[in-house]
Formats: structure tokens, sequence, C-alpha cells
């Protein structure tokens, strides 16, 4: 993508390796031993973010970090929505979690980020400073 942002992503090595292709895993030097850096592009417009807001993510910050997903999104041309479950409980002990669905995917299985409490972590997975 000409122009684009690439963040970096801080997961422990446990946690890159479990979600992601080894070629997307990067790890650096000076950070910590237990550090990996994943490289993330920014949403594109039209792409959609799905936010769990089922008992345990609700609970665990999934309805805190609704609103900031809802402030911010659409000014990028990013749509947001809520689902009950969006691992059916697979990974609801990671939680918060929110579904991408990047601009051109067609699932039926998207990337589910976990952990996402913060505005912080919602600029993370949007793809903003």
């Amino acid at each position: 993508m000409k122009g684009s942002t690439i963040l970096p992503i801080l997961l422990s090595s446990r946690q890159a390796a479990a979600f992601l292709a080894p070629s997307m895993i990067k790890s650096e030097q000076g950070i910590s031993s237990h550090s990996t850096i994943l490289q993330v592009e920014p949403l594109e417009s039209g792409s959609t973010i799905v936010v769990c807001t089922g008992p345990t993510c609700g609970r665990t910050g999934g309805k805190r970090a609704l609103p900031i997903f809802k402030e911010l999104a659409p000014g990028l041309g990013i749509n947001v929505e809520t689902i009950s479950c969006v691992s059916e409980c697979a990974e609801c002990g990671m939680g918060p979690n929110v579904e991408v669905r990047k601009l051109g995917d067609d699932g039926p299985f998207y990337p589910i980020k976990n952990g996402i409490k913060s505005e912080e972590d919602v600029r993370s997975v949007l793809g903003i400073n």
C-alpha cells in the first residue's frame, strides 16, 4: 500500500507462535527476551471490526472498548459491529476480543485480536497512532 504506516505490536513469543504465520514474526533484540514485534498494516476503508460483547469479553473490557471503536473507526471508513461471542468461547480467557475483517477477505475465519481494552489497544487494531 503506497504511503501506509506500519505499526509495531508487542506480543509474547507464545502469543505470536500461536496465532501468526512464521513469516509475520520478527524478533527484536533489546526489547525483551520474551517479546516479539508484529508489523501491522493500517486497515483499509471498508474493513469491519467486530467487537465481542459477550459475558466474558463485556466484563473484561469489550463494552468499554466499543465506544472507542465507534468514535475512531467511522472517520477511517471502517465499520464497527458487535457480536455476543466472536470465537464461540475458544478465546474468551484472552479477551476482550475483536475480529478483524479486512476489505477483500472473504472468511469464513477472520483474525481475532485479544486483550483489546484501552484506547491505545483500539488505535493499534485500527492502525492509527
